[in-house]
């Protein structure tokens, strides 16, 4: 039985499709005596059946022998035929593999601890069909996405994410701000997706196959043989990158998803710890390709050096609590754009691994909170640790997972990095930019707590009630997860065994930066501190970062401002030049016609008098032309 769930891993993504399309049936009109409810328990025991059935693969895969070789040095495959026509065919081809099924296990059982969550979360909201369908939709997107071994079905399931973003990003849509996050949110994501296509369309003929196998070996053929690489490469890999740029919220593509965060708290949770690393997925299948092209490994390193710092930066000014942490997303996942840059791609798998749980983590328990208080503003919190201090221990929890703080799992990942950045071409610019980084990130993640759980208690906090135990059971699930994280990946070979998991070299700067950044934000935040609001003079400075270094307005007045100024002069050139013409031409021959008409009487003899004489003219001058005009005019 075990066996056979391992080679049929390919329905896990199955059960949530079927769960999305089932949500239809309570849309308004269809189902609506039974209320939304049952609608929400459906998703909640299809998205289980999806992890239980990729838990049961993965085990049959540790634990079986045979089917373990089988599947490690021959992967279960499969695939379909979408298009095979002119010797061009395009078809899904899929991987049963060790890194899928540990993926699709980390999807699934997140979405079953958010559907639960979201049960308690939307207690009183009728939007349950839409939501938990929307929730589901994106489950089997990203178990499709880990599963498929083409590049061009790839692009295909990331554009399904990016219209399933438009639509969960937009569930309270009576809210202007909310159409606004929705709208933003799918333009953006946009714009990488078509730069990719571009990208994927002129790979094509270059390698002959969109399988990211086919590509490897195509790769390592250019590399072991010395043939000299197609001229624009570098072109397309540029190309290539942008859709992963933009799902991962790298600048200059970043905007979309603190604007995201107008959507309900559960879907955050999701879309911050698992959907923006389907991008990351994508671009470390993508690794072999981009070892070819230095320029676009050294494009990597700059958009996600530059993307951790600011955005890591822009974190310590916002006030409201999801988009501090949603800045900290990008700035963690520039580290890992950086690894895959630097070539380091266990590295990047690693960064990858350790971050979604404790990312979750943090959310859910702010969620807590911000249900509870009525407020997700940071400046009308705070005093919660004697009302609330369950919920700060989860969220320390999962601060520590992502902070370089041994033994949790982020600590051994970013010392890994810190050996990579070691070895690199710039070691001391590289190295202080991850140790600057991991400093803004443990000073981002210490001021959230402090503003929540330190201080005096305020209005908004002066009663704060526990939640539902349907929000407290997920919460501390994953909290136990991630206290565990360092423990399972050394027991399945992560990280090495050690008595402090992750130590080695380059570990006390590693450490000595989180210390730093942590130790001064706890300084100003835990107790209301002057500097934590900066003087006067150097107001701006706070200002200019809580707007995201005016980022949206210089978008404004110039990316935007050109594309309108196309835009009107090409409906100018409509209207006056293309629509003139015709209508100018047209007014000219109607008007001709009008006078035209008046020279007809209806009387037959004036006719008959205008044929003779136009006769007679003609006679006259057929007579009086030279013979050789004749011929030459009727030649």
């Amino acid at each position: 039985m075990p066996i056979a769930l391992l080679e049929t891993a390919w329905l896990v993504p199955v059960y949530p499709l079927l769960a999305a399309v089932a949500s239809l049936a309570w849309s308004p009109g269809l189902i609506s005596r039974t209320g939304p409810r049952p609608c929400g328990y459906m998703n909640l025991l299809m998205v289980s059946l999806a992890f239980v059935h990729s838990v049961v693969a993965l085990i049959a895969l540790h634990t079986n022998a045979s089917a373990g070789a089988e599947a490690l040095y021959r992967p279960v495959s499969f695939g379909w035929t979408w298009l095979s026509t002119a010797g061009l065919r395009i078809g899904f081809d899929g991987l049963i593999t060790e890194p899928a099924l540990v993926a699709m296990t980390v999807i699934t059982g997140l979405h079953v601890l958010v559907q639960l969550y979201s049960i308690a979360y939307l207690e009183m909201d009728w939007g349950w069909p839409r939501f938990f369908g929307s929730l589901s939709f994106f489950e089997a997107g990203l178990c499709a996405l880990v599963l498929t071994d083409s590049l061009f079905f790839s692009y295909v399931i990331l554009e399904l994410l990016t219209f399933g973003t438009y639509l969960i990003v937009g569930t309270w849509y009576n809210q202007s701000l909310v159409v606004k996050g929705a709208r933003d949110a799918f333009l953006t994501k946009r714009i990488g997706d078509l730069i990719l296509l571009a990208g994927l369309i002129a790979l094509l003929p270059i390698t002959g196959t969109w399988n990211f196998h086919g590509l490897q070996a195509w790769a390592a053929d250019q590399v072991n043989n010395g043939h000299p690489l197609p001229q624009f490469l570098p072109v397309i890999l540029l190309a290539l990158i942008a859709g992963p740029m933009g799902k991962c919220a790298q600048i200059p593509l970043h905007l979309w998803l603190d604007e995201a965060m107008e959507s309900p708290l559960p879907s955050t949770v999701l879309r911050n710890s698992v959907v923006v690393v389907g991008g990351a997925w994508v671009l470390l299948r993508l690794e072999p390709l981009i070892e070819l092209s230095p320029l676009v490994q050294g494009v990597l390193v700059i958009v996600g050096g530059t993307t951790a710092v600011v955005a890591s930066l822009i974190a310590l000014a916002q006030i409201d609590v999801k988009r501090a942490l949603s800045f900290l997303v990008s700035s963690w996942l520039g580290l890992l754009f950086v690894a895959v840059g630097l070539g380091g791609i266990s590295v990047a798998d690693h960064l990858m691994l350790v971050y979604p749980l404790p990312m979750a983590l943090m959310l859910m328990a702010i969620g807590a909170i911000v249900l509870t208080n009525i407020t997700q503003d940071l400046t009308q919190l705070g005093g919660l640790w004697n009302k609330r201090p369950l919920m700060g221990l989860a969220f320390l929890t999962g601060a520590a997972g992502l902070m370089a703080l041994p033994p949790f799992g982020g600590f051994a990942a970013l010392r890994e990095l810190m050996e990579l950045t070691a070895a690199s071409s710039h070691p001391l610019l590289l190295g202080g930019v991850v140790l600057l980084t991991n400093a803004l990130i443990s000073a981002g993640l210490i001021r959230v707590f402090g503003l929540i759980w330190g201080g005096r208690p305020s209005v908004f906090t002066a009663r704060s009630p526990e939640v539902l135990w349907l929000m407290a059971l997920p919460t501390f699930v994953l909290m136990g997860l991630v206290l565990h994280q360092p423990q399972l990946f050394a027991v399945n070979g992560v990280f090495p065994l050690a008595p402090l998991p992750g130590w080695g070299p380059m570990a006390v700067p590693l450490l000595c930066s989180t210390l730093v950044g942590g130790g001064l934000s706890a300084i100003f935040y835990l107790r209301p501190h002057p500097l934590a609001h900066l003087p006067s003079a150097l107001g701006g400075l706070q200002d200019w970062l809580a707007h995201d270094m005016q980022t949206e307005r210089f978008y404004h007045r110039t990316v935007v401002w050109l594309v309108v100024s196309l835009a009107r002069l090409s409906a100018w050139s409509d209207d006056r030049l293309i629509d003139g013409f015709s209508g100018a031409s047209g007014g000219a021959a109607m008007a001709g016609a009008r006078r035209l008409s008046l020279t007809t009487s209806g009387r037959s003899q004036a006719y008959a008098l205008t044929l003779i004489l136009s006769v007679l003219l003609m006679a006259a001058w057929l007579i009086a032309s030279p013979p050789t005009e004749l011929v030459r005019s009727f030649r």
